[in-house]
């Protein structure tokens, strides 16, 4: 066992502390590390708004009250950062809606920070990124998660489609317009958000728009080469397994997923009940409408509400788990791997509830647990 975290941010004068322990489970065979070899990997990264925030190891074991980010990157390029995601490198890319789909002028991109630039944030809050790839594919692109070969995969909520981009096409300055391969469904995507692999290979992704969770198999995943740029057509799939809300609110508007170290899958529940809900391994094989095997309720820190729209979540390495609510208060809720393995009775208050204002958390989307600069 080891301390986690015990952290606290404010809101206004408020600040609101709990402490948070985690076991190591040895899950490394499940697990793309962020940051490749690097072990330290347990600071929390968050896009935030209009910026993307970092909130170091050091900060959430302290219990330091100070609600202020250890580091911010507050770039000139950014618009509606939505997502957060470490390569093996260790470099950052930030998945950014763009302001186009709401009338603005601000085109979506992926933008990526390299490791060097965010060890120098404390004296450069707003670096170019290293690279930057836009597409015209892009409608609204909002998730993100990376396979095993060190290709992006990309859920964009407006175009309805999974864009992947090769390796070799996220090592090159400048733009890339078109995407290696174009992902559809049938029946179609409606609205895909949380974007994420099993421990086999196999592709999840959320249709926020018509509360389902559909399972891709690895076997009938296109096989993009790391090293093409050349784009490849891609026949619309058809889900190996789709999961659907059971008629009590399992699955309602779901957000992100994530998957632990026993192959569970995990969904937030943006809109009411608003949860966030785990479906066992053993009920991902089959088309359904099962009742999620543990769901996590929002309790009440301190007058909060722990859990407000949640959307983004992240595990890291020990097995914690933290979930953004993306409404005022603005939060981080925080489970240790403890809590997670029976389905609670009442509302489960969190071991470590971060509750941010304007210059902290505001507005919060995803998140991801990585390397510490």
């Amino acid at each position: 066992m080891r301390n986690r975290f015990r952290v606290s941010l404010a809101l206004g004068a408020m600040a609101v502390m709990v402490g948070l322990s985690g076991c190591y489970w040895g899950y490394g065979n499940y697990y793309y590390y962020w940051g490749g070899g690097n072990g330290n990997n347990n600071a929390l990264w968050v896009a935030n708004g209009t910026n993307v925030v970092e909130f170091s190891p050091s900060q959430q074991v302290s219990g330091v009250s100070d609600p202020t980010p250890r580091r911010t990157i507050s770039s000139s390029v950014f618009a509606s950062p939505q997502a957060v995601v470490f390569d093996y490198y260790g470099d950052l890319w930030v998945i950014d809606g763009g302001t186009v789909a709401t009338g603005g002028t601000v085109a979506p991109a992926l933008y990526e920070f390299t490791a060097k630039q965010l060890s120098n944030l404390s004296s450069n809050s707003a670096p170019t990124p290293a690279v930057t790839i836009s597409s015209a594919s892009f409608v609204f692109p909002q998730q993100a998660t990376f396979d095993g070969r060190g290709n992006l995969w990309v859920s964009d909520n407006g175009s309805n489609a999974v864009f992947v981009f090769s390796a070799a096409q996220l090592n090159t300055t400048g733009t890339t317009t078109i995407p290696a391969a174009t992902i559809t469904s049938t029946p179609g995507f409606n609205g895909p958000l949380g974007i994420t692999f099993d421990y086999r290979g196999n592709l999840w992704v959320a249709n926020n728009g018509s509360n389902t969770i559909v399972g891709f198999s690895a076997s009938i995943l296109p096989a993009v080469n790391p090293s093409s740029t050349a784009a490849q057509t891609v026949p619309a799939l058809i889900p190996t397994s789709t999961l659907s809300d059971n008629g009590s609110g399992s699955i309602q508007a779901p957000w992100a997923l994530a998957v632990d170290g026993y192959g569970d899958l995990w969904s937030s529940n943006a809109n009411a009940p608003n949860t966030v809900v785990e479906f066992a391994k053993s009920q991902l094989a089959v088309t359904g409408s099962p009742t999620p095997n543990i769901t996590l309720a929002s309790a009440t820190v301190s007058n909060n509400a722990t859990l407000v729209a949640p959307n983004g979540l992240a595990f890291d390495n020990y097995g914690d788990l933290a979930v953004m609510s993306s409404g005022a208060p603005y939060g981080m809720a925080g489970y240790g791997p403890g809590q997670l393995r029976t389905n609670p009775a009442s509302p489960l208050t969190p071991a470590v509830f971060l509750v941010g204002g304007s210059t902290t958390l505001n507005a919060p989307a995803g998140v991801t647990f990585g390397p510490t600069y």
